[in-house]
C-alpha cells in the first residue's frame, strides 16, 4: 500500500494550510496556485507577501500554551548492547541546502557557511538559481560567463567543501515562456531550443574542468532541475527527460568523470522507477539519484519521524528494485521538517514556526536515529543553512525568528536543530544496537459505517489498496490527527477500495454519495508510560575503543500527545570484567538542548520579541544558544554498576558522554 500525498511539497512560493483557525480570505487553496494572476507561483508568492504584511511573522507556541504537552510524567527503559555494532556513516554531513545562489557572493552567507563546516562538518552545499539571470552566467548561445561560478567554487574549495550545482533556472534568452518562480523570479519554463540549453551545460562542465581539472570537477555533482513535478518546472515528464538528457550529454562530453543524476523530485519516491527506466532504454548517463523528503507543509504530519521515515525507506526499497540492487547513491538533496516558510497567517500554530523551535532538534535526532544504517540515503541535505534566504523576501517583522528555514538566524546565531547537528558532528563512527521498549499500538474504536456519504475535506492522506472499511479504520487509527475514515470504489479491474483518511476539524460538508462509506474513529489516550515508550529514544555511537556519545530524547509530532519521561539506560553485553558506572559518572558530562538550554529562540522572547535587535541583544541571544557542558551527576542518577536515568521534559536532547 502507497500513501499518496494530497498536495506536494514545494518549498517556495506555496504554502498548504490545513488548520480550522487558518486565514482563507488572504490564501489561495492548492488548487488555483496554477493560474492564479496567470503568474502561478510567482503569482502566489506575491499574495503570500501581502499575507506576512498583514498578519506578521508565525507565532511560537510554548510548552505551557500547547495542549497537547501533558503535565504526567511517565517512565521507559532502554538497554544498550556494547558486543552489538555498525558503521555510523555521518550521512547527515555530506550537504547542506542553501537558498539562490547569488547570495553566496554575500559575506555574511559565506561567515554562516563556513561556520557551519567548522561545526557540523558540511561537506557539499546546493541551491537553486546556477543559472539565473542575477548570477550573469549566460548571455545567448555560446556567449557565457563563468566569474560568479569561479567565486563560488574558489570560496568553498578554501574551506574544504564542493557544490552541489542544480541546474537550474532557465537563462532568460533561453526560456520558452514568461513563468517564474521566487522573489528573485527564476525561469521555470523549458528551453525553447533544448541543443542550446545542451551546449550551455556543456560549457559550464568544461569550464570547470578546464579551471580546476578534472580530478576535483569530479568531486562536483550536477543534479539536474530542482522539482520538476511541481510548479518549479513548467513542463511535461517528457521534457525534463529531455532537458536531463541534454545536460547529462553535455557533461560526459565534457568529462566521463563529472557526475550527473536527478531528478531531484520534491517527495522520496516521485518519478525515481520512471526516470531510471528512461535512462536505462534510452542509455543516457547517471551517476546518482536525487529527491527530496519532508515530514510536512501544513499541520498535517507536522514533525512525523514516522512519516518521513517511512517514506525514505520505502523510497529506498523501490529504487533498490528499479536498479536491480546496484547501490546507486542516493542524495535527499532537501530534507526538513517542514516545506513552507515563515509567514504569518494570525495563527499560533502556523507550522513554519517549528524551523525555530526545540521541536525540530528533537526531530532531527530521532529521525537520524531511525534512518541510520542499512538502506540510509547516501546524502539527508538539511534545507537550509543560513536564514539569508531569499525565496520569498527578508522579514518584515520578527527579523531574528520568523520561521525561516536557516539552522542559523540571520544574524548568524545557531537554532537549536544546528545544535543538534553539531552533537552529531562530534561524535564516533560506529554504532552501537540500542533495545528500546515495545511500541504502544493505539487503542480505539470504529463507529457504525454511514453508507453513501462522503466527508468533503479535512483530507490528511489517501491510501491506494483494497481497503475494507475496518482496516481503514485501523490505519485512522495509527495516523495523527485522524478521526474519519472513508472508503470508496474505484473503477472495476484497478485497486479496488481506496482508503481515505480524514479529520473533521477541516471537513467543509457531508454529501451524498453512493459509492462512499465513511466511519468516525474514537482514539484512547496513551498512558504516561506508553507515551514514552512511543516517544522517547537513545542512540548509542562510540568513538573509538574508550568513549561512547549517549543520545536520549523525546519527541513527538506537533499534533501528537507528549509528556516528560523519567529514561532508564542500562549497558550490557560488557567486554570488561569491572564496569563501575559509579566510578565512569565522575568524569562524565552532559549537554542538552530544551527550552532552557541552547534555545536562543527563548531569549528573543523573553526580550519581547523586537523586529530588530540590537548588537547587544545578539550577543545575549548568541549566548543563549550555546552549548553548555555540565557533570553528568548534576542531571542523572546512577542506578546501578551498569544503569543511569534521567528526566526529559517534553522535545528535549540530551547527550552524555562517558570515557570508559
Amino acid at each position: 500500500m502507497a500513501v499518496i500525498p494530497l498536495a506536494l511539497a514545494l518549498i517556495c512560493s506555496f504554502l498548504v494550510y490545513s488548520h480550522a483557525t487558518q486565514q482563507q480570505e488572504d490564501l489561495l487553496p492548492f488548487a488555483e496556485f496554477n493560474e492564479y494572476s496567470q503568474g502561478g507561483g510567482q503569482g502566489y508568492m506575491e499574495r503570500v507577501m501581502e499575507s506576512h504584511r498583514k498578519h506578521g511573522a508565525p507565532s511560537h507556541p510554548l510548552h505551557n500554551q500547547r495542549d497537547t504537552v501533558k503535565s504526567g510524567t511517565g517512565k521507559a527503559s532502554f538497554t544498550i548492547k556494547m558486543g552489538e555494532t555498525r558503521p555510523f556513516s555521518h550521512f547527515f554531513e555530506t550537504s547542506v541546502g542553501s537558498g539562490h545562489m547569488s547570495l553566496t557572493l554575500r559575506q555574511d552567507w559565506r561567515e554562516h557557511l563556513t561556520m557551519a563546516q567548522r561545526d557540523l562538518g558540511v561537506k557539499h552545499i546546493r541551491g537553486h538559481g546556477l543559472l539565473d539571470d542575477d548570477m550573469s552566467v549566460s548571455f545567448g548561445y555560446q556567449q557565457h560567463a563563468f566569474y560568479n561560478v569561479d567565486s563560488l567554487v574558489e570560496f568553498l574549495m578554501s574551506i574544504n567543501m564542493r557544490p552541489i550545482f542544480e541546474l537550474s533556472f532557465m537563462p532568460t534568452w533561453l526560456t520558452s515562456g514568461n513563468h517564474t518562480v521566487c522573489h528573485y523570479k527564476g525561469n521555470s519554463d523549458p528551453p525553447k531550443n533544448f541543443s542550446q540549453w545542451g551546449e550551455l551545460i556543456g560549457a559550464l562542465g568544461q569550464h570547470l574542468v578546464s579551471k580546476h581539472g578534472e580530478d576535483v570537477a569530479s568531486e562536483f555533482f550536477f543534479e539536474v532541475w530542482n522539482e520538476p513535478n511541481d510548479h518549479f518546472w513548467r513542463g511535461t515528464q517528457a521534457q525534463y527527460f529531455q532537458l536531463y538528457q541534454e545536460a547529462a550529454m553535455g557533461l560526459k562530453n565534457a568529462s566521463d568523470k563529472l557526475q550527473v543524476g536527478g531528478p531531484a523530485t520534491c517527495c522520496p519516491d516521485c518519478w525515481i522507477s520512471d526516470f531510471v527506466n528512461f535512462t536505462t532504454t534510452q542509455g543516457v548517463p547517471f551517476d546518482f539519484i536525487s529527491s527530496h523528503a519532508y515530514a510536512s507543509c501544513s499541520m498535517s504530519g507536522l514533525g512525523s519521524v514516522d512519516k518521513v521515515a517511512g517514506e525514505l525507506m520505502q523510497a529506498r526499497s523501490n529504487l533498490d528494485n528499479v536498479t536491480k540492487g546496484k547501490n546507486v547513491p542516493w542524495l535527499v538533496t532537501e530534507f526538513g521538517d517542514n516545506c513552507a516558510q515563515g509567514i504569518g497567517s494570525g495563527s499560533n500554530y502556523f507550522p513554519s514556526a517549528i524551523h525555530d523551535m526545540i521541536d525540530q532538534s528533537s526531530f532531527t535526532i530521532a529521525a537520524v536515529d531511525r534512518l541510520a544504517g542499512p538502506g540510509e540515503p547516501t546524502a539527508l541535505s538539511y534545507w537550509a543553512i543560513s536564514d539569508v534566504f531569499e525565496e520569498d523576501f527578508f522579514p518584515i517583522h520578527n527579523e531574528s525568528f520568523h520561521g525561516a528555514f536557516g539552522l542559523v538566524n540571520l544574524h548568524g546565531i545557531p537554532k537549536p536543530t544546528y545544535r543538534a547537528y553539531q552533537l552529531l558532528h562530534e561524535t564516533g563512527d560506529t554504532q552501537v544496537v540500542v533495545e528500546r521498549p515495545p511500541t504502544p499500538q493505539p487503542q480505539g474504536t470504529c463507529g457504525t459505517p454511514v453508507v453513501g456519504m462522503d466527508i468533503w475535506g479535512g483530507d490528511i492522506s489517501m491510501v491506494a489498496g483494497n481497503f475494507s472499511i475496518e482496516q481503514c479504520c485501523d490505519l485512522c487509527k495509527n495516523t495523527s490527527n485522524c478521526d474519519i475514515a472513508e472508503i470508496w470504489h474505484v473503477a472495476a479491474g484497478t485497486e479496488g477500495y481506496r482508503c481515505a483518511l480524514k479529520s473533521w476539524a477541516g471537513h467543509k460538508n457531508v454529501t451524498s454519495d453512493s459509492g462512499r462509506t465513511y466511519v468516525n474513529v474514537t482514539k484512547l489516550p496513551f498512558t504516561d508510560d506508553e507515551l514514552c515508550a512511543k516517544n522517547t529514544g537513545v542512540l548509542a555511537v562510540m568513538n573509538g575503543s574508550s568513549q561512547i556519545d549517549v543520545f536520549v530524547y523525546n519527541h513527538a509530532s506537533f499534533v501528537d500527545d507528549i509528556n516528560t519521561c523519567n529514561v532508564t539506560v542500562e549497558f550490557s553485553q560488557l567486554s570488561v570484567n569491572h564496569f563501575d558506572l559509579g566510578q565512569i559518572a565522575q568524569k562524565a558530562s552532559i549537554r542538552r538542548i530544551d527550552e532552557t538550554h541552547a534555545n536562543p529562540l527563548m531569549a528573543w522572547i523573553d526580550m519581547g520579541m523586537p523586529d530588530y535587535t540590537t548588537n547587544e541583544q545578539n550577543a545575549a541571544i548568541l549566548n543563549a544558544s550555546q552549548l553548555v557542558t555540565e557533570p553528568f551527576l548534576s542531571v542523572a542518577t546512577v542506578e546501578s554498576p551498569t544503569s543511569f536515568s534521567m528526566t526529559m521534559s517534553p522535545h528535549s536532547v540530551a547527550v552524555l558522554r562517558f570515557m570508559l
